[in-house]
């Protein structure tokens, strides 16, 4: 292989793994802002990681989601449910942040009565004493926040709409005879009903969406990880190997992404049912899925990055 085509290919191999790299470094942005937040308020956890978007936690929470979304879309999978279930997770990933939680009961009841009150001016309190013109003008600026960002995300996705269908097209036609990628056209046409439907969602329910697009996304970026997971386990066909010795340490090595795809199986049902019953909040579900993810984004990236072995002399 000529020099400069080795090279070439070398930058790519490093800037795949860079850009796999960044991903973690995300979530450990995320992580660090969230946990300092927390000691800064005397170690008090809120309920949700998603919570902290409210808090001086906020800037990290946004542009470290929507970073790892967008990585997570521009990033090839190594098999094609992968790459259809990393798309599908960035475009999850990006309206969970730029969709808040809601900030709980108190505040929702709090608008309501503001509302039932007539609408008292933003210098009048309500009957019961609420301060409505501070309630009206949290519901204005989140409402005026989501549909700013909603509007440049929705013209992005349809670049990125477009972008993969002309990609897609130009790698059949390159391959054609070697098979129909009927699961790349099936993740495009996945890719373009989240879209049109979380389009549709915006547009025509706009209180609705405010309300509940973040909980609809974030259960759908959980999934799509989950897949991803479990997929590379499913890829890898994995089977013990001993070395010489037979440590049964190694044999146990050789089932890194099945024993990483099982914990977070685990993790998933066992975390939902201690949720159900009030024995965790949602805060510690997500932190440790968060945590299995970056373990098992980086051990696959360490197995793309590991060198080659030279070929024996003849």
């Amino acid at each position: 292989m000529p020099a400069n085509i080795r090279d070439l290919r070398d930058t790519w191999a490093k800037s795949y793994s860079y850009l796999r790299t960044a991903m973690v470094c995300l979530l450990v942005g995320l992580g660090v802002a969230v946990f300092y937040q927390t000691w800064q308020q005397g170690f008090h956890l809120l309920s949700s990681v998603s919570a902290y978007y409210y808090t001086p936690a906020q800037a990290i929470f946004v542009g470290a989601l929507v970073g790892l979304g967008a990585c997570m879309i521009a990033l090839k999978g190594t098999t094609d449910l992968e790459e259809v279930f990393l798309n599908l997770g960035g475009m999850f990933a990006a309206v969970v942040a730029i969709v808040p939680t809601s900030r709980g009961v108190d505040y929702r009841t709090a608008v309501r009565l503001c509302r039932a009150a007539g609408g008292p001016s933003l210098t009048e309190n309500a009957a019961d004493g609420l301060d409505c013109r501070t309630v009206q003008a949290l519901e204005e600026a989140t409402r005026a926040n989501v549909e700013n960002n909603m509007v440049a995300l929705l013209v992005m996705g349809v670049l990125g709409l477009v972008a993969t269908v002309f990609f897609a097209y130009r790698a059949e036609r390159e391959k054609r005879g070697n098979g129909t990628g009927i699961l790349k056209y099936w993740g495009v046409g996945a890719a373009l009903a989240v879209f049109v439907a979380t389009a549709v969602a915006f547009l025509a329910f706009t209180e609705w969406f405010i309300g509940n697009a973040h909980y609809v996304a974030a259960i759908g970026l959980f999934i799509c990880i989950l897949v991803v997971a479990v997929e590379n386990a499913r890829r890898r066909k994995e089977k013990p190997q001993r070395n010489a010795g037979g440590k049964v340490s190694d044999a146990l090595k050789s089932y890194r992404y099945t024993w990483i795809a099982l914990a977070m199986v685990v993790v998933a049902v066992g975390g939902i049912v201690l949720l159900l019953i009030g024995a965790i909040t949602l805060f510690w579900l997500e932190i440790t899925v968060a945590l299995l993810f970056a373990v098992f984004w980086m051990t696959q990236t360490i197995e793309w990055t590991a060198p080659e072995p030279t070929p024996a002399a003849p």
